[in-house]
Order: C-alpha cells, then structure tokens, then sequence
C-alpha cells in the first residue's frame, strides 16, 4: 500500500482551487460579453447579474479556501508593523461598509515581527472583514499594536532557549453584539458563523487560523456584548548570538 505524502491534501485544495478559478474566469468573461447587449430585456439582464455576482462570490470563496493550503515555501522575515499597516489601510478602509470606521493604533518604537508577511496579511485581512461584518452602520474597529514580553499560553517552543523574548500583538476590536456562548468553542471550525447573508461563507476565522498555524503565530479572542478582540501574536525579530558577538 502505498502512503499519501503530507502535504497531498495541501496540493489537492491548490488543484481544485485552480481548476476551479478557470472555469470561473470564462463564466466572468461570457458574462461581461452578454451584459453588454442592450438589446437584452431588464429581466434576463437582472438575471445576468445575479449569476455574475455569484460567480464573484463563488471565486472568492474559492481563493480563500486555497489560502488554506500550506504555502510552498514559508519565508519568515523582519516585517516593520506601522508600514505593514499602512500599506494595508486603504484595503480596509472599503471592508467598512457605509459611515463605519477602522482605526489603527502602534505603540511608539515597535520592534520588528518576525514572520511570512503574505500569510500575516491575510489572516489580519480576514479578521477585519469578519469585524467589520459584525458592527452596526455606524460602529468601528480598532486595530491596535503593542509588543510584549510575555509569550501566549497556546505558543509552543522546542525550549526555552528558541523562545522568543518579545512577542507583538495585533488586536482587531469590533463593538459588535459579540460571539454567543453556544459557538464560542467552534467559531475557528469551517463554515461555522451567524451571519444571514448569502455572500457569508463562514470561512474567515478558519483561514485566519490556518495561517498562523502555518507562521507559528497564535489567534486568540475573547468576546461580550459590545466588544470582541481577537488577537494575532508572532514573535518579535530577537538579536541572534552571532549579531551579539560582533
């Protein structure tokens, strides 16, 4: 009998997800042809539509179901936060929808992170989105930035002395109507959420889980009525002996 290597559900999920997005593009493309003819009565055009917004739905869920796969390569490396942020805060910005707002907040002369930038994008990018679906019209989302000495509860180290010394914390805060009790336990779990809206996959937390699974970071959270935090932690850039000895 011959044994599956690890990473083969990692390569189906990339496959599927790539032969998927094909067969995506030409429905977005034939679509976009067929839309442009006037000629077409308002009710085939609505239905155009529809299945062209679903089409747009159906490749994002496709995408962040591939984000689940372990990346080929994992290329830890000094991540500057306050620009990373930056960078990112036009993106979130447009996840507020209406006269809701996202904040950023760093505490002064942070240290680097260490970790794969691409996957700390997109588990961050994932936790605003499910903050910003959370909060009313009008509410907000904090981002907020600090470093610590003190390493998470759920961090696991060879030793101790591979640990980290300093850790960064990034907490996205919503002051939406909170994580009930009964799904508290299962909120990381695929497809799980208690969001109505069709365009809702329940696929976010999941994701963002899997990342810093992958980048040896940890996700956090905890939630009451009003105000719920989750937290992205990964270590922070430490001086290596070789740099000391120098």
């Amino acid at each position: 009998m011959q044994i599956a290597k690890p990473d083969f559900q990692d390569q189906l999920v990339r496959g599927l997800s790539h032969r998927m997005n094909n067969i995506l593009t030409l429905f977005h493309g034939y679509l976009g042809l067929l839309l442009e003819n006037d000629n077409l009565d308002p009710g085939t055009q609505e239905g155009l539509a529809r299945i062209k917004e679903g089409a747009r739905i159906a490749t994002d869920l496709m995408d962040r179901t591939n984000a689940l796969a372990r990346p080929r390569n994992i290329i830890p490396r000094q991540v500057t936060i306050p620009d990373f942020l930056n960078q990112l805060g036009p993106s979130f910005e447009k996840l507020a929808d209406g006269p809701g707002k996202v904040t950023v907040e760093c505490e002064p002369d942070m240290p680097f992170a260490w970790a794969d930038q691409s996957r700390l994008r997109i588990a961050l990018t994932e936790l605003v989105k499910n903050a910003c679906e959370a909060i009313q019209p009008t509410g907000t989302v904090h981002i907020r930035c600090a470093s610590t000495d003190t390493p998470p509860a759920q961090a696991v180290s060879a030793s101790e002395e591979s640990a980290p010394s300093k850790w960064i914390t990034i907490s996205v805060i919503d002051d939406g109507r909170g994580i009930t009790p009964d799904i508290d336990e299962q909120i990381y779990l695929p497809f799980i959420t208690t969001k109505k809206r069709d365009t809702i996959a329940g696929l976010g937390l999941t994701v963002a889980a899997g990342c810093m699974e992958q980048i040896g970071g940890v996700i956090t959270h905890e939630s009451c009525p009003g105000r719920t935090i989750f937290r992205l932690t990964v270590p922070a850039v430490r001086t290596r002996p070789e740099d000391s000895a120098a």
